[in-house]
């Protein structure tokens, strides 16, 4: 038989066990919705490392045209200043090419 000491226990253990019980049923639920924060949280940085590097693909991108426009000025420059000193040393050259109109 069971004696009135046995159930007073299980009686007064019975909060105890259900409040551990509920703790056991809510930590499936918070693992799964702390599981899902940090896949969102990594989606988003994902995103934002894409977005990252598509721009810095075109920084780079105009960088490299700039440069190159840059370097093309510079051979022009380069090819004019040679063509007016070649003009300006002919003209100072003994035999050199005189332009006479009447």
């Amino acid at each position: 038989m069971v004696r009135a000491l046995d159930v007073q226990q299980v009686l007064l253990q019975s909060n105890a066990v259900e409040r551990v019980q509920q703790v056991q049923q809510q930590q499936a639920d918070v693992q799964q919705k702390h599981f899902e924060t940090q896949l969102a949280e990594e989606k988003r940085e994902l995103r934002e490392k894409v977005k990252d590097l598509e721009e810095t693909e075109r920084l780079m991108i105009r960088e490299k045209e700039e440069q190159k426009k840059r370097n093309e000025n510079r051979k022009k420059r380069k090819e004019e200043d040679a063509d007016n000193a070649a003009d300006d040393l002919s003209a100072d050259e003994p035999g050199g090419k005189i332009d006479i109109r009447v």
